[in-house]
């Protein structure tokens, strides 16, 4: 074994020279401030500033601060999803709440994205904690039964999120 990892650090040498140095990978600080102070804006809200109206906007220290009205309820909702595994769902009906919990977001998502309506920040984080709750209970049921039926939901969500994407072009 220490005969692969030594081949390995060899090898991988002439692509990572910093492996084979005893020395510490230095960080360029002036660069690393440069790219967080273009990002910091999006840590909270991924939004741009023409979309703040889908954000929570509170002062915190005589700042204004932009949270995501939909994320702030799906993180939660994550936790919840997967803790519910097993006391609340089962078998075939957990899957079925794995495709269903999110389609009142992508509704509200669709809705607010692909027509004049602006909607409401308390439409986006309920549903966006049934999302979150949808994405918990998959993980779950990934992790704990190894069901790959979650992953086809998934993809059906995301080929249908990506039709609509390109046919509003």
């Amino acid at each position: 074994m220490a005969d692969v990892a030594w081949v390995i650090r060899r090898e991988s040498s002439r692509y990572i020279p910093s492996l084979c140095e005893n020395r510490p990978m230095r960080i360029d600080t002036a660069e690393l401030r440069k790219g967080l102070s273009k990002t910091r804006r999006f840590v909270l809200a991924h939004h741009l500033p023409s979309e703040f109206y889908r954000c929570y906007s509170p002062s915190v220290f005589g700042h204004r601060v932009h949270i995501c009205a939909r994320c702030l309820g799906i993180y939660p909702g994550i936790a919840m999803g997967f803790l519910s595994y097993g006391i609340m769902f089962r078998g075939t009906d957990a899957l079925f709440a794995v495709a269903l919990l999110p389609v009142p977001s992508f509704v509200d998502w669709a809705v607010t994205t692909f027509r004049d309506r602006r909607g409401y920040n308390i439409v986006r984080t309920v549903t966006g904690a049934l999302l979150g709750s949808g994405y918990g209970l998959g993980l779950a049921l990934l992790l704990f039964e190894s069901s790959l039926t979650v992953l086809g939901i998934g993809l059906v969500y995301g080929i249908i999120a990506f039709s609509s994407i390109l046919s509003s072009w």
